[in-house]
């Protein structure tokens, strides 16, 4: 077995790892102990190092995860495997590899701190507010539908009684997650600090909703309907049926769009619609509202948040930051001028932060926790 498993770790560094060789990799990786999987990591870091030292441009970054779940363990020798942070992590003024971790972590004031759950706040028509989390079930009527809450989602059933149309808004606070079918079967998911407004039942020429925040869509066909998303005031989404996400943090300076399958066009608040082919991501700049499109877009990376991960593509600290900070419901402050790095890596947001935050340690980033305020500094 051994043998096989050094060829699959050849392979899957060098990228010619198949899908099956990939699947066959993550199961000899679980079936296998950390002592043995310690020398053969060594092995192949130093084989890249190697590599990297002898190449024309020295400032190449390679990122490759294993994804294994964190084993239930002390922490003298923790293995931050993959996604749960990982096999491999690079930033983009250096080369890092997280092997191990010492017993005692320099975050432990942070220990209060877990990763996000599935809550959200739905605020009626009338103004009134009802705490939603992953244990309710209620059915209530709003205008035209029956609503349903089943655990961490909402389900609308229009229920044909013709009554006036009521507008809702379901808001995730930061460290949560929710899920909602609109009452035309459409779903969509809320990512943290989040919201969509929208109503209780669709009528006329078009659906529309407005959101906030990130968000991602399967939305029902309806060709004589199309569905149309105003984001932030900055731009609107036009969908007739499809999968898709939108990122529209203020905090980032663009509204990112990203589309699965299907087809949607995105216009500007004073510009020409662009139409986006499944692959493709829309940056909309919401400083000078121009609008780029990435034409291989890092599918997988824009909808991370929906599997689980962190999934870091070239970040810079700031967004990294931005968040961890939104998924774990704290503050960042910055003392002095932020440290060029870009990283790449996966890190499953299912750890606690001062687990996150010993990741980042280990790329030599300074910082120190100041009650629910993380304070990064050089």
């Amino acid at each position: 077995m051994n043998d096989r498993l050094q060829d699959l770790l050849q392979r899957f560094f060098d990228g010619t790892a198949t899908a099956d060789e990939q699947r066959e990799l993550m199961e000899m990786v679980n079936a296998t102990s950390d002592s043995m999987l310690e020398p053969l990591m060594r092995d192949r870091w130093e084989a890249i190092r190697q590599q990297e030292a002898n190449a024309p441009d020295g400032s190449h970054i390679l990122a490759s995860i294993l994804e294994r779940p964190i084993p239930v363990r002390t922490m003298r020798k923790r293995w931050y495997w993959a996604a749960a942070a990982a096999a491999l992590f690079f930033a983009g003024t250096g080369e890092y590899f997280i092997m191990t971790k010492s017993d005692q972590s320099n975050v432990q004031t942070a220990g209060q701190f877990s990763p996000g759950n599935q809550q959200a706040t739905l605020m009626l028509d009338d103004g009134t507010v009802v705490q939603l989390d992953s244990n309710g079930n209620r059915t209530l009527q709003q205008g035209g539908s029956l609503v349903q809450q089943q655990g961490g989602q909402l389900v609308y059933d229009e229920s044909g009684n013709h009554a006036p149309v009521a507008f809702n808004t379901l808001r995730t606070p930061p460290g949560s997650q929710f899920k909602i079918t609109l009452p035309d079967g459409t779903v969509a998911w809320l990512n943290a600090a989040s919201s969509i407004r929208y109503p209780t039942a669709f009528q006329g020429t078009e659906r529309r909703v407005e959101i906030t925040g990130e968000a991602y869509f399967e939305v029902a066909q309806n060709r004589e309907m199309p569905f149309r998303i105003g984001v932030i005031d900055k731009a609107e989404i036009a969908v007739l049926g499809t999968s898709f996400n939108v990122n529209a943090y203020q905090d980032e300076g663009f509204i990112k769009t990203t589309l699965l399958q299907g087809a949607v066009s995105m216009t500007a608040s004073s510009g020409q619609p662009v139409l986006l082919k499944p692959g493709q991501q829309a940056q909309f700049n919401t400083s000078s509202s121009d609008i780029h499109i990435i034409q291989d877009a890092n599918i997988d990376q824009a909808v991370a948040w929906r599997k689980g991960l962190f999934n870091f593509d070239h970040a810079d600290l700031k967004s990294v930051m931005n968040e961890l900070s939104r998924w774990y419901n704290v503050d960042v402050r910055y003392e002095g001028a932020l440290p060029s790095r870009t990283f790449r890596g996966k890190i499953t947001r299912n750890l606690s932060l001062p687990e996150v935050l010993d990741v980042l340690q280990d790329v030599d980033i300074k910082f120190r926790m100041e009650g629910k305020t993380i304070v990064v500094y050089n």
